[in-house]
C-alpha cells in the first residue's frame, strides 16, 4: 500500500477497553479503513484499567495492532496494598473520601505534583522508541496521538523530531485546565509544567484538533472533530409504560452529582402516589459510594433505584431505549463549557428526551437550545428541572424526529471522517 495512506494511532485505549475512552478512535479507525486507509495501532499490553468490553475486539480484528508493556507507578502502590481500593484509585473516586488516609494523601500528591502529565509518563520513551521502529519498517507517513492520558502527545513529540513524520495530535478533554488538578492538589510549579509541556505539543505538532469550539478556542484556536454515533440498526426496545423511569449511564462522582435531583424526585414522590408508583432510577457505571448512600438514605427513593454497575457498550444501549428520561450530567466547573461528551450522540440515537444538567451557555447548551430532543439546565433551577420532568411525566413527550435525524446525520461518524481525512492529507 502506498505509505501516504498508512496512519499510526498512538493510544492508551484500545479494545478490550471499555467506556468512552475508546470510542472515538476505534470509530474512527474502522472508518478510515473503510476508505482505503491503513490504519495501525500501538497501544500498552498491560494497561491498568479496569473496566473492559471483550465485545469489542471483534469489531477491530482486521486493523493491526502493536503491544508493548507499560510500567504504571500505581501498579507497585496496588501491590503493597494487595489490591484494596484498587478500583477506587483507578477512577479517581479517592479524591472524595470524606475520610483519607495518609497513604491516600500522599498518593494523590505524588499523582498531581510527580507524575506529570499523568502516570503513564513512564511509556513515552519505550513507546516512542517502538513507533519509530513500525514507522521505517511499515513505511508509516502519518502518527496520529490521542489523549488522555496526555503522555502519548510526548511519544508524539518525539516521534516528529527523530523521523519528521506527519503528526496529528487529538485532544479529547483539557489538559492544563483539567478541572480535576486542583483536587491532586497540583502546585503551581506542577502546573506551570503541564502548561509548557501543552504549549510544546501544540507547537510541534503539524495539525491540533479537539471535539468542541469552546475547547478549541482555549487551546489557541485548533480544529474541531467533535465525538459523534454510529447508529446501529434501530432497537424495537421500549419503555415499560407501568413504569416512569430515568437513566443515567457512566462514571458518578462528587464533580457531577446532581445532589439536588435526587431531592426533588424523593420530594415529588412524597407529594403524588401516582409518580411515587411509577418512578424507577436506572443507573449504570461506576458510581462512588458516598453517592450511593446519600441517595439510599431518601426514604422515597430507597427501593427505586437500580445500580446496574459497568455494562458492556452495546448492553448498555438497549438500557438507553428503556428509559423515559437520560440523564446527561456534566461536571460542575468552567470545563463542562467545553465538553460535547459521545454520550450526548449515544442518547440522541436512543430517541428519548436528554436532560442535561451543566453550563447552559456551552457547546451542549448550543445544540441543544436549537433542537427539540431535550434541555440543558443549571444544577440549581430546580423549578426547571421538575417542569421538564414533570411535561414528560404528564404528556409523554418524545423528542423531535426530525431533529434527532438532522443532529444524527450532522455527527455520523462517517459524516466527521470527511474533515479527519482532509486534515491527513492537508
Amino acid at each position: 500500500m502506498d505509505s501516504s495512506r498508512k496512519i499510526l494511532i498512538i493510544t492508551y485505549y484500545w479494545p478490550p477497553s471499555g467506556g468512552v475512552g475508546v470510542q472515538r478512535w476505534m470509530n474512527f479507525a474502522l472508518q478510515l479503513k473503510n476508505r482505503g486507509w491503513e490504519p495501525w495501532v500501538l497501544t500498552p499490553e498491560n494497561p491498568q484499567f479496569e473496566i473492559k468490553d471483550e465485545k469489542l475486539l471483534e469489531k477491530v480484528k482486521d486493523i493491526p495492532v502493536v503491544k508493548i508493556p507499560i510500567w504504571e507507578p500505581f501498579n507497585l502502590f496496588h501491590k503493597l496494598t494487595r489490591n484494596k481500593d484498587r478500583k477506587n484509585v483507578q477512577q479517581g473516586l479517592v479524591l472524595e473520601k470524606s475520610k483519607r488516609s495518609f497513604k491516600d494523601n500522599l498518593m494523590i500528591w505524588v499523582r498531581g505534583n510527580l507524575l506529570i502529565p499523568d502516570p503513564r509518563v513512564f511509556w513515552v520513551k519505550p513507546a516512542a522508541k517502538r513507533a519509530i521502529e513500525l514507522i521505517e519498517k511499515e513505511g508509516i507517513d502519518t502518527i496520529i496521538t490521542t489523549g488522555p492520558p496526555h503522555s502519548m502527545h510526548l511519544i508524539g513529540k518525539r516521534v516528529k523530531k527523530k523521523t519528521g513524520v506527519k503528526w496529528l495530535a487529538d485532544f479529547r478533554d483539557p489538559w492544563s485546565k483539567w478541572d480535576v488538578l486542583e483536587k491532586l492538589k497540583t502546585s503551581s510549579i506542577a502546573l506551570d509544567v503541564h502548561q509548557r509541556l501543552e504549549r510544546s505539543v501544540l507547537k510541534n505538532a503539524d495539525c491540533a484538533m479537539t471535539v468542541s469550539s469552546r475547547l478549541a478556542d482555549a487551546l489557541g484556536g485548533i480544529e474541531v472533530i467533535h465525538n459523534g454515533i454510529t447508529v446501529r440498526n434501530k432497537s424495537d426496545i421500549n419503555p415499560n409504560s407501568a413504569h416512569f423511569t430515568i437513566g443515567y449511564f457512566g462514571l458518578l462522582n462528587e464533580l457531577r452529582n446532581p445532589r439536588q435531583l435526587w431531592q426533588l424526585l424523593d420530594q415529588m414522590c412524597r407529594e403524588s402516589q401516582v409518580f411515587a408508583n411509577k418512578l424507577r432510577i436506572r443507573i449504570g457505571g461506576i458510581v462512588s459510594e458516598s453517592i450511593k448512600d446519600e441517595i439510599c438514605e431518601l426514604k422515597e427513593l430507597n427501593g427505586k433505584v437500580e445500580f446496574l454497575d459497568y455494562l458492556p457498550h452495546e448492553t448498555m444501549q438497549d438500557e438507553y431505549r428503556k428509559c423515559d428520561i437520560l440523564l446527561l450530567l456534566l461536571n460542575k466547573s468552567t470545563n463542562s463549557e467545553w465538553i460535547l461528551p459521545v454520550k450526548f450522540f449515544e442518547y440522541l440515537a436512543a430517541e428519548r428526551m436528554i436532560l442535561g444538567m451543566g453550563e447552559r451557555k456551552s457547546d451542549l447548551g448550543d445544540l441543544m437550545n436549537t433542537k427539540d430532543v431535550g434541555e440543558i439546565l443549571a444544577y440549581s433551577e430546580i423549578d426547571s428541572i421538575r417542569g421538564f420532568i414533570e411535561d414528560i411525566f404528564e404528556n409523554e413527550r418524545r423528542p423531535n424526529g426530525e431533529d434527532t435525524a438532522s443532529l444524527l446525520n450532522q455527527f455520523s461518524h462517517e459524516r466527521l471522517v470527511d474533515k479527519l481525512e482532509e486534515l491527513i492529507k492537508r
